[in-house]
């Protein structure tokens, strides 16, 4: 009876180990990880349909770490523009009292205006970033990271972004 060497056997499941992790990797690259809505529509992105889009790189201090770092990812304007958001000629009367809504995993949630995302009204590049210093974020910031440079505190900056929706803040009249 001939014996199995244990290196051989170690081989064969090291190769059902590679052939389970690449059909889960295939897997989630189809799983929405970004969730966008607009007066227009509302898509879902796979990671894969994300890293398509066009890519921005920008260069901003981490506030947390005090730290710069190089982040890329595509602007939220871009985001904004592929659901319908009222932007450019459009971005005057009720459009003025419509807000962008930036949601987490952990429930943390930042308030802009739409008019922040518009050129006319303010030169600020807004980054959804999926990479960090050429990475993929940390675990403890991905699927994307919310880069808003500018502001003196980090406070408008969010990790874990899983949702950016347009919404209407009520005017009294």
């Amino acid at each position: 009876m001939r014996r199995r060497r244990p290196f051989l056997l170690a081989l064969g499941l090291g190769c059902w180990a590679l052939v389970l992790f690449s059909a889960t990797s295939a897997l989630a690259a189809d799983v929405p990880i970004l969730r966008l809505a607009g007066p227009a529509q509302t898509l879902t992105l796979t990671a894969a349909e994300f890293a398509a889009l066009p890519r921005t790189e920008l260069r901003a201090i981490e506030t947390h770490e005090n730290k710069e770092r190089l982040y890329s990812g595509v602007t939220v304007r871009e985001l904004l523009t592929r659901v319908g958001a009222p932007l450019g000629d459009k971005m005057r009367g009720p459009a003025l009292a419509l807000g962008v809504l930036v949601r987490t995993k952990d429930d943390y949630a930042v308030l802009f205006y739409l008019a922040d995302f518009d050129s006319a009204f303010s030169t600020r590049t807004l980054l959804l970033a999926d990479r960090e210093d050429g990475a993929a974020p940390p675990a403890t910031a991905a699927p994307f990271r919310l880069v808003a440079p500018g502001g003196s505190r980090g406070a408008r900056w969010a990790r874990m972004v899983t949702s950016i929706e347009i919404i209407s803040i009520p005017v009294k009249p």
